[in-house]
This record gives C-alpha cells, structure tokens and sequence, in this order.
C-alpha cells in the first residue's frame, strides 16, 4: 500500500488525485459517503474509503479476487485503477483509511434494491426479484468466479467465511436481535412470524451443518458474500456488472449460492432448480452440497431478516416504515416459510399437514362454507 501526500485537501480529494490527477468533476453519491463518483477526460471511476481498521490484506485479497473475475467475467466487473506515483499500488491511506479506485460500470440496481430510511441520507439493502435471465447471469457468473479461484482458496491469512463458523455465528446474532426486537414484537406480526420460524429453523438446520463440516466433504471457493440487488447493475433487464466485492472471502460456495437465491429472487422451488442447474453447468455441486443448501439458506435467511427487521423498525422516526421496505420484510418472511418447507421435505411435510394420529381441532357441523375455511 501507498501513502498518498499530505495536503489541505479533504481526504477524499487527495485520493481521488492519487488515483485519477486529471479528475474534472467529483460527484457524490447519496446515501453512501464513502464512495464518489469521478469524471476524468478518459472515462468515469469510483473511489471507495474502506472502514477503518481494515488490514491492508483485506484490500489485497479483494483486489486479487476483482482480477481473478475479470479473467472469467470481464464485462461485469469493474477495472482497478492503479496510483500516480512512480510505485504502483491498488491502494492508498489517508488520514488512517485506505482508499481505492475502480471503474464505473454502466446500468443501473433494479429499481427499489435500495431504500431510503429512516433518513433521506440512510440506505437500507434490500431483496428484490430481478429477471430470471439476469438471475441466470450471477449464477453462471458466480460459478465461474468458483472455478477460476480456487487456488486463491487456499492463500494463507484470507479472510475467511468458514461454513463450521455459520451456525454460532447466526445463533449469536438471533439472540441479539431477538432482544432488541421481542418489545416491538406485539405491535408488528412480521416480527412474531420471524421469531417463530427463526427458531425452528435454526433447529433445524444447525445439527445438519455442523455434521457435513465434520465430515469435510465440503469444497470451498472464493465467494463474493455481497449478493444483493444494489450491487447487481442492469441495462435492458440484463447484467451490466457486479459490485460489492470487498466483502470476499474463503467458505462454502453455498453461501454465495444462497444469498444469490434468497436476495435475488426469493426461496421457491422454481428458483433453487434455477439455481442449482445453472451452477451445475459450470461447476459441479456434490451430492452432499445439494442437500445442505436449504440448511445454509435456512441460517443466511434468519439472520439477514433480523438485521432487516432491527433496519425497518427499530429508529427514532415517528412514522411508518415506507411500503416498499415493508413488502421487502414480507419477502424474506416468505422465503423464511419456504425454506422451512424445502428443510422438511416431502415426507415430513405431509405428515405434519396430515397428521391423522392427532384428534381434529375442527369443529363439527356449521356451514358447508364453514367448514372449507
């Protein structure tokens, strides 16, 4: 990494001149104070401040993976921009932050990927179904940025995103988050659905989990770990590129594959055979993989929707949650309920619905349209 020159400039400028000295305009971008946009006479770029106390292997290792994917998926993912100076570097540090450089991608996130609450300056990341043929897209880009890594896989000191990690970490965050939203809960039914489904299928899959990581069966990969629809550019309901690569990491492809199904599309039945097919034509998913992938989706599904429902509802606005953010909490809730279902299977699911061993709740007599109900 590079120190950029002390200047009385901000911080950001003096990056932004560290990268791209013949830089013509700086434009911010709302609800994102870390990130600008860049006019230079040789095209547009983005200049990003990586949260303080980021190592710089960190910044390495996701400027490392962007260049794996170029090699795979080239027009969907964005050009580094290296400095001025006479030593070559991705990075540079101002004030204590590192800062780095990439292109501008073309297109747009689906509309609604973000929303604004509960300031117009906040942003919240949010699920939204976006075109199955753009869908098939990340899959397929996704099982090529899998197969193309795997020998970064095994770089000593990678941020890791290790699947036996998964079931602790998500019963940690789920006890949290169930305290913080239990006095809202009476007031909001999304609440109370998550937390009784959150429950269950944390139970569920939990044992699952922990018993095919101590089997060690399970391959591993760079993962990209930032599948939501903002970081998903469209142009013509077909990709334009991906973003949110500082998150990459070493783990399971069946996170990535998960958050793709959940945020991207929803959890049904159609989607994961999606999912799974197009995958499958890239890059092979074990029989072991296929069977754990509701039980990872089931932990990724809990703890992405109590971070939503804390987001949605716990602020010191006055009013109600806008539509859009609600009908996204009722998206998850719904993938919550299917996930539930595919964790079943069918044999189990029947018998729940059809447990004859049980004496019937439903009352005798009445209307024949009573009795349908």
């Amino acid at each position: 990494m590079t120190d950029a020159p002390s200047s009385s400039e901000t911080a950001m400028q003096q990056a932004v001149q560290a990268f791209l000295p013949e830089a013509s305009e700086i434009f911010a971008i709302p609800g994102h104070p870390d990130l600008v946009r860049v006019t230079t006479p040789g095209g547009e770029w983005r200049v990003r401040r990586w949260p303080q106390g980021t190592p710089d292997s960190d910044v390495t290792f996701s400027h490392e993976v962007l260049e794996i994917a170029r090699g795979s998926a080239a027009e969907l993912t964005p050009q580094l921009v290296l400095t001025s100076h006479d030593t070559p570097a991705d990075a540079v540090r101002v004030d204590g932050h590192l800062y780095d450089a990439q292109q501008w991608l073309p297109g747009a996130p689906m509309k609604g990927a973000e929303i604004a609450w509960p300031s117009p300056e906040s942003r919240i990341d949010v699920p939204v179904g976006i075109p199955h043929e753009a869908f098939t897209q990340v899959i397929t880009t996704l099982g090529k940025l899998h197969a193309a890594s795997e020998g970064l896989s095994t770089t000593k000191g990678a941020p890791s995103a290790a699947l036996g990690v998964l079931p602790g970490a998500v019963a940690a965050a789920h006890r949290r988050q169930m305290s913080s939203l239990r006095s809202r809960a009476r007031f909001e039914p999304a609440i109370q659905r998550w937390i009784a489904t959150g429950e269950r299928l944390i139970t569920t899959a939990t044992p699952l989990i922990e018993q095919a990581t101590e089997q060690g069966k399970l391959s591993t990969a760079v993962l990209h770990l930032g599948m939501w629809p903002a970081h998903v550019l469209l142009q013509d309901e077909r990709v334009s590129g991906l973003l949110g690569w500082e998150r990459a990491a070493v783990g399971s492809p069946l996170l990535d594959l998960a958050q793709a199904t959940l945020r991207l599309r929803g959890w049904t039945d159609d989607a994961v055979e999606t999912t799974v097919g197009y995958y499958s034509d890239v890059r092979d998913l074990t029989p072991e993989e296929r069977r754990l992938f509701p039980a990872v989706a089931a932990l990724d599904v809990v703890a992405s929707t109590g971070r939503l429902l804390e987001q949605t509802f716990l602020t010191t606005s006055d009013e109600r949650p806008p539509l859009p953010l609600r009908a996204a909490v009722e998206m998850m809730i719904r993938s919550m309920n299917a996930v539930e279902r595919s964790l079943l299977g069918p044999t189990e699911r029947k018998k729940r619905v059809w447990d004859y061993s049980r004496p019937s709740q439903r009352p005798r007599g009445g209307s024949s349209r009573d009795r349908r109900r």
